[in-house]
This record gives C-alpha cells, structure tokens and sequence, in this order.
C-alpha cells in the first residue's frame, strides 16, 4: 500500500484520496510539483520478470484511450515490485455523491449520456470496461453543470488478460473484483465479457439514478448474484408509479440494457447513446429541475 511522503518511480505521494480501498487513489507530484492521481497498485511484480514485460507493453496501449469522458492514464511503470498506473487527478465528486443527494431525471440521463459517450470510445479501441459502477465516474464541476469521466477504463480487461496469460499467480496483489450489484449474467457465470457487459452496468446506473435504489440488492453478493443471472428487474413504472418521466422511451432503453441474454441488449455503447438520446427527448417537456 503506498503510503504518505513515499517515493515510487518519479512520484512521491501526498495523501490518500479514497478510503484505503484496494482500488482507490492517491494524490502524488512528479518532481516538477505537477499533481497527479495514482492508482493504488493492482499487483506485485518484479521488474524485468515475463508478467512486466508483457504487461507493461499493453498497458502502455491505455495511454491512447483519450475522450473528453474518459480520465486519462498518463503514466504505467513498476517500482519496488509495484506495478503503478497514474491518472489525472480529477477534482469533484463522485457519481455516488450525486445519487445520495439531489438528482432529478434529466439530470440522469444526461450524465448517463457523458459516461456512454466515454464507453464508446472504449469499445471503437476494442476494450472493455468490465468494472462500471458509480464509484469508477467522476464529476467534475464545470460552469454550472458537472463533467462525467469514467475512471479505469479498459484496465479491468488488462488485468484479465495477465491473469489469463500467466495465470492466477500472476498479480499477487489484491485484485479488485466487480461489484455483485453491477455484474452483468455472464460475469457471474464467468464467461467472457465484451462491449454488452458495460451496457449491462450502464443500465443498472442509469435504473439507480431515476429510481434511486438498485434494481438487485441484498446485504449477501451471492443472492445479488443470483438475482442477475435469474430474476428480471423490477419494472420502473411499478417502482416509481406515476413519475411523469417514465416514458416508453424511458422505459424500453432500460428493459433492454438489462437483458439477461447479451444478444438482446444493445450491441455497444453507442447503440445505448441513441436509446439515451430518445429517452431524453422524451422528457424535454417537463418542467426544469
């Protein structure tokens, strides 16, 4: 775990900006006092070994994954057997802020719309997200709207390739898994994921967003598991009866987000982008929030 006034590679670490997860961030300034954000390190490798040179090579590749939408990955390097990756360092909230607080259903969907616009970069580079969840989407404040960047972009599937390459020994570090509430069915089956898997997790946000709870929710991940592979969710209208936004475009783009059968839902994320744009036009006509 980096720690406070640490030194790894050209860095040296300010402060912890998460809650000491393993996938959490810390503040740290290169030796021009220029202010990043780095990665909590995703596993323990030592340098020159056959997992680092075929690691860092690819994810080096991240680096060109740049989007309005997306925080980009500056910098990949191992140090002291840690493999780290630093970010920009995005000052705001959030989207789990925004969704505890204040977020009417305009508000939403257009957020929405930013995360997919990042998402469709991400799918055009042929990566995968694998891990979207409102913890991995930052806000930043603009000028009296917020700017939604998706955080870890493609590194979900980087490290699923290690693993598959060299093995479950390969990263000794802790590994962070998907989250129970966002899997989509073939995760929890542990089949292979692909552009239809983010659009699974985008449609569990966007139903927490308008409905604010989670469609699939216990206090056991296992039942939540299930609950993904066998249950459908519970229909918006019923949940929020008489919301004036629950239109049947509305509606339908997320029905078909959360298809259980990938092959029903929509192919990527821009395909869902214009599903999104449709439900927003649904809903112009309602008073401004």
């Amino acid at each position: 775990m980096l720690t406070a006034g640490m030194t790894i590679g050209r860095y040296r670490v300010v402060r912890a900006l998460g809650r000491g997860a393993p996938d959490s961030l810390f503040e740290v300034v290169d030796e021009a006092n220029r202010k990043f954000a780095m990665r909590a390190p995703i596993g323990d490798l030592r340098d020159g070994d056959a997992v680092t040179r075929h690691f860092l090579p690819l994810a080096a590749e991240l680096r060109g994954l740049m989007h309005l939408h997306l925080v980009p990955l500056f910098d990949v390097f191992v140090d002291k057997g840690l493999l780290c990756l630093v970010v920009e360092l995005v000052r705001g909230r959030g989207l789990q802020a925004a969704i505890d607080g204040e977020l009417g259903p305009r508000t939403a969907l257009l957020i929405g719309r930013q995360v997919l616009e990042g998402l469709t970069a991400v799918h055009a580079a042929g990566r995968v997200h694998r891990d979207l969840q409102p913890l991995k989407v930052l806000l930043a404040p603009m000028s009296g709207w917020e700017l939604a960047k998706v955080a870890d972009a493609g590194i979900g599937t980087l490290i699923d390739e290690a693993l598959l390459e060299f093995g479950d020994g390969a990263l000794t570090g802790t590994i962070p898994k998907p989250y129970a509430a966002y899997m989509a069915p073939e995760q929890v089956r542990g089949r292979s994921v692909d552009a239809r898997t983010d659009v699974y997790a985008m449609g569990i946000m966007l139903y927490q967003m308008l409905a604010r709870r989670l469609p699939f929710w216990d206090s056991d991940p296992q039942l939540v598991m299930q609950l993904q592979t066998s249950m459908p969710a519970p229909r918006l209208d019923e949940v929020c009866r008489g919301e004036p936004w629950c239109t049947p475009e509305v509606l339908s783009m997320i029905e078909k987000a959360l298809e259980k059968d990938r092959d029903a839902r929509y192919a990527d994320a821009a395909e869902m982008l214009k599903a999104v744009d449709d439900a927003i036009l649904s809903i112009q006509h309602l008073p401004a929030e």
